[in-house]
């Protein structure tokens, strides 16, 4: 049976009228009227009597009906969970989450999943018009409707030294210290970094030297490590080189915030139980 002719015959019943019904459906009501009477003769017995004012179930129609409506549910529910698993959910990451995505992924045992390098901002706006379904990334300022964020940690800032740096010698270092250096940011997430960083200073009525930029947070650490300056968007527990140091800052600085972002009407709940996993373990 042509599941088509169930949802006409669903349609009819809702419209009360085949004129209405054609109209509703975008066909000719005498195609709409030939499609009813083929499903009538498949199945043995008339489902609506006419009139002029209109159709009308009869009892075996409302026995049918009660049941085909059952019936095309469960076969759509069925062929969008047959597509959620056949189609391929794309994962955004910002640059230096390797090892946080790599925690997420391992809570993840079903559906194909896709990752793909890219800025939060970038991130927030593929998400927001169903390019991408989720993505990790820092934690932006605001955020379109639709597009939905779980805080996955905060991370103190540490400033990240060369060992032979005339700072790397204090337990602690001061921003006035450091803004004094000049301060290696990763171009990708610049923005949302400078904010995130600057803002620290900017209370103390500060002004740091900004330095070099670099691609990545790869090419920070290496920066850093041929003397070009301190970073602050490295998150202490990194694997760094043994001649780099992470130091402690005396005064608060806004902390390094991991969201996950993800687009609220995706079919991507696994991914969603998986960043709550992975925020309650810290």
């Amino acid at each position: 049976m042509d599941l088509r002719y169930v949802r006409y015959a669903m349609a009819i019943a809702r419209a009360g009228s085949l004129r209405r019904a054609a109209a509703a459906l975008h066909i000719a009501q005498p195609t709409l009227s030939e499609q009813l009477r083929a499903l009538e003769k498949e199945i043995g017995v008339e489902l609506f009597s006419r009139s002029s004012s209109g159709v009308q179930l009869t009892e075996a129609g409302e026995a049918f009906l009660a049941q085909a409506t059952v019936a095309v549910d469960a076969f759509e529910r069925a062929v969008a969970a047959a597509r959620s698993k056949g189609e391929t959910a794309r994962l955004g990451v910002a640059d230096g989450l390797a090892d946080v995505v790599a925690r997420l992924l391992s809570q993840v045992h079903g559906g194909r999943l896709r990752v793909a390098p890219m800025g939060t901002a970038e991130q927030i706006v593929s998400i927001a018009d169903g390019t991408l379904q989720a993505g990790l990334g820092y934690a932006p300022g605001s955020l379109p409707r639709g597009v939905a964020r779980m805080l996955i940690h905060r991370f103190p800032v540490h400033a990240l030294l060369h060992r032979e740096h005339h700072l790397a010698a204090h337990e602690t270092v001061s921003l006035a210290d450091l803004a004094a250096e000049p301060l290696v940011m990763p171009e990708s997430d610049a923005v949302a970094g400078a904010r995130r960083f600057l803002e620290g200073f900017v209370r103390h009525r500060l002004h740091p030297r900004l330095g070099p930029s670099a691609a990545t947070h790869d090419l920070v650490i290496s920066m850093v490590r041929e003397g070009a300056g301190y970073a602050l968007c490295v998150r202490e527990g990194t694997t760094i080189p043994d001649t780099l140091v992470f130091t402690p800052i005396k005064e608060d600085v806004p902390p390094l915030e991991v969201v996950f972002l993800w687009n609220r009407q995706s079919e991507v709940q696994e991914l969603v139980s998986a960043a709550r996993h992975l925020a309650r373990s810290g």
